[in-house]
């Protein structure tokens, strides 16, 4: 069971996730709430977008929802434009969307290949580049950037992905770089095979079971709840003077 710690700093404070009505998105926007936070979150799944906002609301929590296809960048910069506009300049922003989905190598094109990257990897530049003005006019950020254990692991039948996800990393420790100097931080969580709804639903079976409780160093499932519960420590001033890294959450499967 997770145990959620208690960032005061984060109070009031808004923040935006992306891909925040499913999974570890999900996971982090009810996490942020718990912090009395201020939450924008965008994802393509409308009505699960608007099930989580409606859900947030009755418990009092400032929070809002704005659907868009991040592929779209200028949809998703338009997205971003409502959540401000509505809950304030955002200090947070959490480059959680993406998409493993299964290919074969043999099978990908030069536009499946451009549209894994448009899922995975570009929405968090132009996102960033988007926030990064404001953060600088409020003194500084944070910035957390989401990869997967996928590609250290060399998982086959993800090369679109887990290329994507590998340059994550590089993405990261270069926007650290560039937007230290106006007190942004820019880190990166990196999950193992994390227990999301869709994962049991459609990889879940007793042999991949079996084969991830042999590489876990700490055996048992690894929640969406211990993904969000690093992203809150980035997000916050507790980890002030962290950036450009990568911090790894799977139990010790790498």
């Amino acid at each position: 069971m997770t145990v959620e710690a208690t960032y005061p700093d984060l109070k009031g404070r808004t923040a935006l996730v992306t891909g925040g009505a499913d999974g570890i998105g999900r996971a982090t926007v009810i996490a942020l709430a718990r912090q009395s936070a201020r939450i924008g979150f965008i994802d393509i799944a409308a009505d699960a977008g608007r099930a989580l906002e409606t859900e947030l609301r009755a418990t009092g929590a400032d929070v809002a929802f704005a659907c868009a296809d991040l592929r779209d960048i200028e949809a998703a910069l338009a997205a971003v434009d409502v959540l401000e506009a509505r809950l304030g300049p955002a200090a947070i922003l959490v480059n959680n969307a993406g998409h493993d989905e299964r290919h074969a190598f043999a099978a990908v094109t030069p536009e499946y290949w451009d549209d894994r990257f448009a899922v995975n990897l570009r929405p968090m530049m132009f996102l960033a580049q988007k926030l990064a003005p404001g953060m600088a006019a409020l003194g500084g950020g944070a910035i957390v950037n989401l990869s997967s254990t996928s590609w250290m692991k060399r998982s086959a039948d993800l090369i679109a992905y887990t290329t994507a996800k590998s340059a994550v990393i590089g993405f990261t420790r270069s926007l650290a770089r560039e937007l230290g100097k106006d007190r942004i931080r820019v880190n990166c969580v990196t999950p193992g095979w994390v227990m999301t709804p869709r994962q049991r639903a459609e990889r879940l079976t007793p042999e991949r079971w079996a084969e991830a409780q042999e590489q876990q160093a700490i055996k048992g499932a690894i929640e969406p709840e211990d993904i969000a519960a690093m992203i809150l420590f980035l997000a916050s001033n507790a980890s002030r003077m962290c950036t450009g890294q990568n911090f790894i959450v799977d139990a010790g499967s790498v």
